[in-house]
């Protein structure tokens, strides 16, 4: 048994939404490959499951947090879980995610603590030294997190395994470096929704873009050409800029729109319109199916 977290929102009274919940793309990905691959799984959104329960932060009255609580969390946990498995995006979250692993790490002493995303990437020792996670993965995480799960099945060492960060038994810091990117991505299962509280998303129009009506999150490429010196791009998918066949975004655009009357897309690019020609075939796919929809791009994109 696997399960996958993902950790609540952050909130301040400043205005400033840290982590406004939205549908985890990146865990959704990762949870479908990993049922995929055969291996039964357990997600729990610890965000989805509890968009209107509010609480204020630990010891900071000026934050509050969005979601299941840290015991609250640790009760969904199936007792036969082996692998437990956390995103963590954005270092804002770092000190909540802290928080959460030391409490699964309480009642899961055995289990194999395992941490992804742009934060673990960006500080990976540091990570480690501060918090009892096991391993991190570095990087784009299907197929090295796939991977480790096979190792720890087999009893294996994982110290071969592209993309993995971990304290070596005297305790040194040991890093495989970045995940190997994967180039076929059109191949990669659709996100594993039907894990998710999508509906509650949905309904509470909880979303990066503008409200315009019910919407989904979509990804149509995978990294970044550039490397604009604000952005962790560069270390965390490298400079490979790889695009889907905007066929197949399209069907995926479909299959949303049968399964939860979804009318509006928000694409989580972090730079979608790089190549001019797939822009037309993609739109040009659209007005051929007369989809009707609307997409936005509310992460951005460079603006040349």
């Amino acid at each position: 048994m696997i399960t996958l977290i993902n950790v609540p929102g952050l909130k301040s009274f400043s205005g400033l939404q840290m982590h406004t919940p939205n549908p985890p793309l990146g865990l959704a990905y990762l949870a479908a490959s990993v049922r995929d691959a055969g291996y039964t799984i357990s997600v729990i959104d610890a965000a989805g499951s509890a968009l209107d329960q509010i609480r204020t932060y630990p010891k900071r009255s000026d934050y509050m947090i969005q979601g299941l609580s840290p015991s609250e969390i640790v009760e969904r946990i199936p007792a036969d879980t082996e692998i437990i498995g956390i995103g963590c995006m954005f270092s804002s979250q770092w000190p909540l995610t802290r928080i959460i692993v030391n409490r699964i790490r309480e009642s899961f002493p055995k289990a194999l603590m395992v941490a992804g995303g742009e934060h673990a990437t960006a500080v990976p020792e540091y990570t480690l030294r501060n918090s009892p996670f096991d391993v991190l993965v570095l990087g784009e995480g299907e197929e090295s997190f796939i991977q480790l799960i096979e190792c720890h099945r087999d009893k294996a060492r994982w110290d071969t395994i592209n993309g993995l960060a971990f304290l070596d038994e005297d305790e040194n810091f040991v890093s495989n470096g970045l995940s190997l990117r994967n180039r076929d991505i059109d191949e990669l299962p659709l996100p594993a929704w039907d894990l998710f509280p999508m509906e509650a998303y949905i309904e509470g129009h909880q979303s990066n873009g503008i409200n315009l009506g019910r919407s989904m999150p979509l990804i149509a490429t995978r990294g970044c050409p550039y490397q604009c010196t604000f952005c962790s791009n560069p270390n965390m998918w490298t400079t490979r800029y790889i695009p889907r066949d905007p066929i197949k975004v399209v069907d995926e655009i479909q299959t949303w729109m049968t399964q939860y009357n979804t009318v509006n897309f928000d694409f989580q690019d972090l730079t979608a319109i790089v190549k001019r020609q797939w822009v037309i075939e993609f739109c040009n796919e659209l007005i051929r199916r007369d989809l009707n929809i609307t997409w936005q791009m509310p992460i951005g994109t460079r603006s040349e």
